[in-house]
């Protein structure tokens, strides 16, 4: 039932104050160190104390009601709000020593359809619990299920360490949630508003203003496309896994398996076992049965080793994850190092002529470089015939080169 009460204490709720304030930076730095530490239990923590989720309630139901003043403050205290976590994770993960990503963070980075009906459910619990009279774990339940304060800590640690890719993935899922509770709350109310209504029939639960239907079915049209893909490419890579497993416990049941990995960008399998001696001719025979396995396009490299003890097992094993970590280390100080030359070259460009604002490259899957040139005005089919071969001159590199002009 939305009543006059509960209004009035979901503005109140939503409100950014000086309470509201201290307990967002509690939370912040909380969830921050937990994701940094790889602690769930931390987290979980942070989740429960985070007051995100009032303003989300509060803009949901500000629109369903009509009330433009809930609304508004809903709307202040949630940009305030996600601005001051970014600053501080990102201040956070900027001086912590730890920059190596955990489990944690890695997986609020790629959202995925699941994600989106974590939301959209939570949304619809959410704003049920919050009408109903008395204390209830229904809304500390939401915001753990929802987890809005983790993502916007992960995307912190984007910003912080220079990673993008992960504050774009992870800032993707804080949007997810935030947006389906919004929209679920809008809902809810809606239906609870007619409900309550004493000549109330099905028919009118849909007479909704066309407009608010279009918005409502575009926003989650995309919201949701992009995490189809995502989903998509995690049902692949589970697949491909269990196939591998399969494959290990049919094809080398005696053999102690000390590093299994399988990466499916390049569609490499590398196993490294200890036990019986396997001969060449028999992995071989085997490299060509990965179809039987459901493996087709994959590559299959086998390591073998003497066999092990146990405690030679976990050394050698410790020293295969140290490598792998140096590796990804040594690939993303690779890639900060290529950014930084990249943005250094992109500033010459920018000079070469007074009519250019902002150069941006972009690289395609087939490793393709096409830079954007923004020009402060509108140039002449000549004028960037000339400005092209400038920049082809000095950079013959780039393989593409496109002109768009500044808005207003």
């Amino acid at each position: 039932m939305i009543t006059r009460e509960f209004l009035t204490s979901l503005e109140k709720d939503s409100r950014l104050n000086i309470e509201n304030l201290v307990i967002l930076t509690c939370a912040i730095f909380i969830a921050s160190i937990g994701l940094n530490m790889n602690s769930t239990a931390t987290i979980i923590g942070a989740m429960l104390i985070s007051p995100l989720m009032s303003p989300l309630l509060a803009i949901g139901t500000g629109i369903a009601t009509y009330q433009t003043d809930l609304m508004k403050t809903g709307a202040f205290s949630l940009l305030a709000e996600v601005a001051i976590s970014l600053a501080a994770s990102t201040t956070y993960f900027f001086l912590s020593p730890l920059t190596f990503p955990s489990q944690e963070i890695l997986a609020r980075t790629s959202p995925t359809i699941w994600d989106v009906l974590i939301a959209f459910f939570g949304g619809i619990a959410g704003i049920i619990g919050a009408t109903k009279r008395g204390a209830n774990n229904i809304v500390p339940g939401v915001a753990i299920a929802t987890a809005l304060m983790p993502p916007l800590c992960a995307a912190g640690y984007g910003l912080g360490t220079s990673h993008l890719h992960f504050f774009f993935g992870a800032f993707y899922l804080f949007t997810i949630n935030a947006i389906f509770i919004m929209l679920t709350a809008f809902a809810g109310v809606k239906v609870m508003r007619w409900l309550s209504q004493s000549n109330t029939d099905l028919p009118h639960l849909w007479r909704l203003p066309v407009y608010q239907v279009v918005l409502f079915v575009a926003a989650m049209l995309v919201l949701i496309v992009p995490s189809v893909f995502s989903t998509q490419q995690l049902v692949q890579r589970s697949m491909a896994e269990n196939n591998v497993h399969q494959l290990v416990a049919t094809e080398f049941p005696n053999d102690t398996i000390i590093k299994e990995e399988v990466n499916n960008s390049s569609k490499v399998i590398n196993l490294t076992i200890s036990g019986s001696r396997e001969t060449t001719q028999r992995v071989k025979r085997l490299k060509k049965r990965l179809a039987d396995y459901h493996l087709t396009g994959y590559s299959l490299n086998v390591i073998q080793v003497a066999r092990l003890d146990a405690a030679t097992e976990a050394q050698l094993n410790a020293r295969v994850t140290n490598i792998v970590n140096r590796q990804r280390q040594a690939a993303d100080d690779k890639e900060k190092r290529r950014l930084a030359k990249q943005e250094k070259r992109n500033k010459k460009i920018a000079a070469l002529s007074e009519d250019i604002s902002t150069v941006t490259a972009v690289s395609n899957d087939h490793q393709q470089e096409t830079v954007i040139v923004e020009l402060k005005k509108q140039l002449s089919q000549r004028q960037q015939v000339q400005l092209t071969t400038q920049i082809k001159k000095h950079y013959p590199a780039i393989d593409r080169i496109e002109y768009v002009v500044k808005a207003d």
